[in-house]
């Protein structure tokens, strides 16, 4: 111990005042995540890694307890019989030097699912991501005209389904940077319970406890909550959007007394046609609501939004007449040919309405239960294609429809198993008739149609991983034992695969060790590059090439196993800095690779390329180089080339566009179920939020990426992450904090293999 108390002594030092609460039905809240958090001032995901480390350690134990004055259980900790030697030993350190532990109890706030925020705080919710915005600048205009006017109450803007309502009203709301601005996407089956949960949210990170906390409670009337408003809304500062406000009836009366309760604050709203909590006097005599009518892009915007789909000439004329500037049907266009997508939500309909379906209308919501994402018409057999409009279904683009979410595992879990195998075998068959093998494969699993799913794994092997969501494939085969001995080997290799890719280093080891003994030597070089890959990731360079060269060993004839394993030790010689050599082994593996026709391993190869060209100083030229790879790679890669570009972008000052290709890289490996290479996103994305002077954000940055690398037992990955925390507390100011984080650092990586630099 130093002058101040690292954060787990800080922790040890909270816990010590709690000791006889260890053993009784309910504990204060000052002894779970939130409230020591708050006791110590650190960020709730701080708090979780802290206590992560303690619990391992056999200080802590972690136990579900009721909470005093809670509604649910909630996880609390406690300390260990070596817990308490340590703390006593702590807190007599204090008392005997006198020094500021920086624990105060004082600072606690019980909450639900929350840190405390300062009443200073200001926080608006996330606005939704919108298609580019071309045009529009009048219609912007108007409405910053009308924002600004002190008699308007609402800004309403009206259209048509797809015109651009959303994209105009997020527009506008990212403009009012010096408000505090609530979005909420309105929903057919919302009621006000449902917007006032957002709304509890959204206060209380504006730090307005007292309404939060109402709003919360079991016993909100619209006349007590009115109050509430008039008194926290009184001052200016606060802007509430509702997007598609008018689809939900039962929000109307709600929304009105909304309205009459705001104060100074506005509302903005999106409708297709006048909704209920708003009269034509309001607009017309009162100057109340401003209403404006979103009609199609101009010709000269909606030019442009073809010309930039690579759409130009006689032919964009054609379609922006036929589309009258309909801004989703342009966009459709190279998607679905001219239609124009319709966006058509159903009503929200509680369970208990299932039992009063036909037996027809239930059969379509077995069908559509079992889909992952939005199926089109042609999926739905012939027989049950006209219930489509009685039943629960939602049309969500022209010709694509959905079960909604609330009710998708209710509907599945109350079909038989023989019902469930019938429908996935439907859908299935569906997807061969479309060409997309993932969801085949899944779908085969799941309709026991066992030798079909080995047969396309045979066939398609590891391209199966480079489209779609690699967690929920390795979740289909995770516990999927192959029925033929044919197909075995092919089965457990792509198991490992996606064991590998989602961090499940465990069974991918497994599983590939058995692999490198088999009989047949292509077997066993694939086994050998995996293995060699795996071993990489864990920061043992020297292990990773030994098994990439005996891989090579085990291929010879077979050009497409060699341009693997050359592209598996060239990018081990990269990372121990023989750019040199590594280059040689990569253009290799591209000549190879182009000799077994195999595209994604020529492109893999010149993606290692690049991070060569970055090894050497030379960015622009990796830029450019990552921009012609990503071209031609599905999702899974695309977010490895983002983590590229971004890090070049970010070594020569291109701040905005590290920034930019950093969050697609975490957006990306998030929906593709790549958890590694999202804690590298987050970890790249901290360093270019700090030098952008954004510190907090790029503090919690680097907590998101140190909880995965420490869940994946990447050390080196967890120790770069401590040492960027440290950096970014030094610019902070929090000398303390920088040292705490840098031993943290070293301390990781005790015991860690960790490889030398080579300097060329």
């Amino acid at each position: 111990m130093g002058g101040t108390l690292t954060v787990s002594e800080r922790i040890l030092f909270h816990l010590s005042n709690y000791v006889k609460y260890e053993d009784r039905f309910e504990v204060p809240f000052d002894v779970t995540q939130d409230g020591i958090s708050q006791a110590i001032s650190i960020s709730r995901a701080h708090a979780a890694i802290e206590l992560k480390k303690l619990k391992r350690a056999g200080t802590i134990e972690e136990r579900l307890s009721h909470i005093k004055k809670g509604k649910a259980r909630r996880k609390a900790y406690s300390l260990t019989v070596s817990g308490r030697t340590q703390a006593s030993t702590v807190v007599q350190y204090v008392k005997e030097n006198a020094i500021d532990p920086m624990v105060d109890p004082s600072r606690i706030a019980p909450v639900t699912n929350a840190v405390t925020r300062p009443r200073s705080s200001k926080k608006s919710s996330p606005l939704p991501t919108t298609r580019t915005f071309i045009g529009r600048e009048r219609e912007l205009a108007a409405l910053r005209k009308a924002f600004d006017a002190p008699s308007v109450k609402v800004v309403s803007v009206k259209g048509i389904a797809g015109i651009g309502k959303t994209s105009l009203a997020s527009k506008l709301a990212a403009g009012l940077t010096d408000q505090r601005v609530f979005w909420y996407a309105t929903k057919p089956w919302d009621v006000p319970r449902t917007v006032t949960e957002a709304l509890a949210r959204f206060f209380f990170d504006n730090g307005c406890r007292k309404m939060c906390s109402y709003i919360e409670s079991e016993r909100v009337e619209l006349g007590d909550l009115s109050v509430l408003l008039k008194e926290e809304l009184s001052e200016n500062g606060y802007t509430f959007v509702f997007d598609d406000a008018d689809c939900a009836p039962g929000l109307q009366e709600f929304m009105r007394m909304f309205r009459d309760s705001s104060g100074a604050a506005k509302m903005v709203v999106t409708v297709e046609s006048v909704p209920g909590f708003y009269e034509r006097s309001d607009v017309v005599a009162r100057n109340e609501v401003f209403e404006l009518e979103l009609g199609g892009l101009d010709k000269e915007s909606a030019l442009k939004m073809l010309e930039s789909r690579g759409i130009r000439g006689e032919s964009a004329g054609k379609i922006v007449s036929m589309t009258k500037g309909h801004p989703l049907s342009l966009e459709m266009v190279t998607a679905s040919g001219l239609s124009e997508a319709r966006i058509q939500v159903a009503r929200f309909l509680e369970d208990e309405f299932y039992t009063g379906l036909s037996e027809s209308e239930k059969s379509l919501l077995q069908l559509a239960s079992v889909f992952n994402k939005p199926f089109p018409a042609e999926a739905i057999p012939r027989d049950l294609r006209g219930d489509r409009k009685g039943s629960m279904l939602r049309e969500v683009a022209r010709g694509r429809f959905e079960i909604h979410s609330s009710l998708r595992d209710f509907v599945y879990e109350s079909m038989s198993a023989d019902e469930r195998s019938r429908w996935h075998s439907a859908a299935a068959d569906h997807y061969l008739r479309v060409g997309d093998h993932q969801e085949r494969l899944y779908h085969l699993v799941k309709g026991n149609r066992s030798l079909e799913a080995e047969m396309l794994i045979g066939r398609m092997g590891g391209s199966l991983l480079d489209m779609g969501d690699v967690q929920r494939l390795w979740g289909v085969l995770r516990d999927y034992t192959p029925k033929k001995e044919r197909y075995a080997q092919d089965v457990r290799l792509l198991k490992a695969r996606a064991a590998n890719m989602v961090g499940d280093y465990a069974s991918a080891q497994s599983l590939l060790e058995s692999l490198s003994e088999d009989s047949e030597p292509r077997v066993r070089a694939e086994a050998l590059t995996e293995m060699g890959e795996l071993r990489g990731n864990r920061g043992d360079l020297e292990g990773a090439s030994r098994l990439f060269s005996s891989a090579l060993e085990n291929c010879p004839g077979a050009p497409g196993l060699r341009a693997k394993a050359l592209r598996g030790l060239g990018v081990v010689e990269n990372r121990m800095g023989d750019h040199r050599k590594a280059q040689e082994l990569l253009e290799e593996s591209a000549r190879d690779a182009m000799a077994a026709v195999d595209s994604r391993g020529m492109l893999l190869a010149h993606l290692e390329l690049g991070k060569v060209l970055m090894g050497r100083g030379m960015y622009e030229e990796a830029i450019s180089h990552f921009s012609k790879c990503a071209a031609g790679f599905g999702p899974v890669d695309l977010a490895k080339v983002y983590v590229d570009m971004g890090a070049a972008c970010a070594h020569i000052g291109r701040l905005d566009e590290a920034k930019l290709h950093l969050e697609n890289a975490v957006k990306l490996s998030s929906e593709t179920g790549q958890p590694r290479t999202r804690a590298y996103a987050h970890a790249s994305l901290a360093e270019v939020l700090s030098g952008s002077g954004d510190y907090e954000s790029a503090r919690e940055c680097c907590f998101a990426a140190l909880e995965v690398f420490t869940e994946l037992g990447d050390k080196a990955g967890a120790s770069a992450a401590y040492a960027s925390l440290g950096a970014i507390d030094r610019l902070r100011g929090d000398i303390a904090g920088s040292e705490e984080h840098r031993r943290e650092s070293l301390a990781v990586l005790d015991g860690a293999e960790v490889p030398p630099v080579v300097q060329k």
